[in-house]
């Protein structure tokens, strides 16, 4: 299942190497990353997640707790099959 984090900026302090690490680490055996980069509607971050041997869901909610955690901004958003959702709401 493709996973996209759609960010306008990073927390005060991060660098871009930092969270793409953190977020791979986070994920562990549990899925990984595929690409960054920038589009018409701000920065993004891909990632693949496996779900043939473990539940996705547990993937997403630990990812949004991070993203929530580190402070990034409240336009940032989690994307699954083209949908977006505010990791806030």
């Amino acid at each position: 299942m493709e996973m996209l984090i759609r960010y306008t900026n990073l927390p005060q302090g991060m660098e871009q190497e930092e969270f793409k690490l953190a977020v791979a680490n986070l994920l562990e055996d549990d899925g990984w990353l595929t690409g960054s980069g920038e589009d018409e509607n701000g920065r993004y971050l891909e990632m693949e997640l496996e779900d043939e041997k473990v539940n996705p869901k547990h993937c997403i909610v630990a990812v949004r707790g991070y993203l929530c955690g580190a402070g990034f901004p409240r336009d940032t958003a989690l994307e699954l099959a083209g949908v977006a959702t505010n990791i806030y709401g």
